[in-house]
């Protein structure tokens, strides 16, 4: 079966490395960059970033990889096009795996109901202005791409598989020519179509859904993780305490365990578990 990988902002592949050395064995284990990252082509206009553009390229990649459908694991921006994927063509994913990312739907309601979601949500502002988030991000030899990583507030909690030579793969990744334009195109789309989204009611998502969460995520508060209830039907969701939003880097043993466990079930109901 194919296990596809879909990672986040500001990462690349290689944020899956742990998963692709666990389920490698038995599955066929492909972790892309998305659009505009890594060797990827990079589109220059910031239209060419939109939600459903960026959704129609996974749904083309899975027949391309040989395939009808796929279990698809996905984390940060990567679960935002994994929801949308598996809202408007549920039949290309047999299971779901999110990891610290809500539902579009959830995110915008807690965005205007929360002060701490808001202040958390800084950067999603600031990514609107042109220009300046790039200068921010290159500065100082990549300043704040490191403190993204390895700041008390926002960094990973568990750093023995974040190395240095980890954080320089990194950095040559966002130092190629419009790599940061490219990603930070996605934020620069991304109210549009979640405020159109804020009051619609649609069909809930019945595939069977596994969401994990890192309790110690300072980008999106651990509340929103049991906000689903109207959005699936057929989800279990996990927290992990003392684990940053760099959930499959930070803990990676417990989220391996937690996908074969939920891989070797057949459904769930929604439930909570810690």
């Amino acid at each position: 079966p194919l296990m596809l990988f879909l990672h986040g902002y500001p990462e690349f592949w290689f944020s899956w490395r742990f998963q692709l050395l666990e389920f490698g064995r038995d599955y066929y284990a492909v972790a892309v960059d998305l659009r505009g990252y890594g060797d990827t082509e990079r589109p220059v206009h910031k239209r060419d970033y939109q939600l459903h553009i960026l959704t129609q390229d996974i749904a083309e990649l899975i027949p391309a990889l040989g395939y009808t459908s796929c279990i698809l694991v996905a984390h940060d921006w990567g679960g935002m096009l994994a929801w949308r994927l598996v809202q408007n063509h549920p039949e290309l994913v047999d299971r779901l795996v999110i990891m610290d990312c809500p539902h579009y739907r959830v995110y915008i309601k807690t965005l205007l109901s929360s002060w701490t979601q808001f202040m958390y949500s800084w950067y999603m502002f600031l990514f609107q202005l042109p220009y300046l988030p790039e200068i921010i991000m290159r500065a100082r030899d990549y300043k704040l791409l490191e403190r993204v990583f390895f700041s008390k507030t926002m960094g990973l909690k568990n750093k023995e598989g974040f190395t240095k030579e980890v954080m320089e793969a990194f950095k040559y990744t966002f130092s190629q020519p419009g790599a940061f334009t490219a990603a930070i195109n996605y934020h620069r789309n991304a109210f549009k179509p979640a405020v159109k989204e804020l009051h619609s009611h649609g069909q809930k998502i019945e595939n069977p859904l596994l969401l994990i969460w890192g309790d110690d995520d300072h980008a999106i508060i651990k509340e929103m993780a049991d906000q689903h209830d109207k959005v699936a039907t057929n989800i279990i969701v996990k927290h992990i305490p003392n684990c940053s939003h760099w959930t499959q880097q930070d803990c990676p043993d417990l989220v391996n365990q937690y996908m074969q466990e939920f891989l070797q079930e057949a459904t769930y109901t929604y439930t909570r578990c810690t």
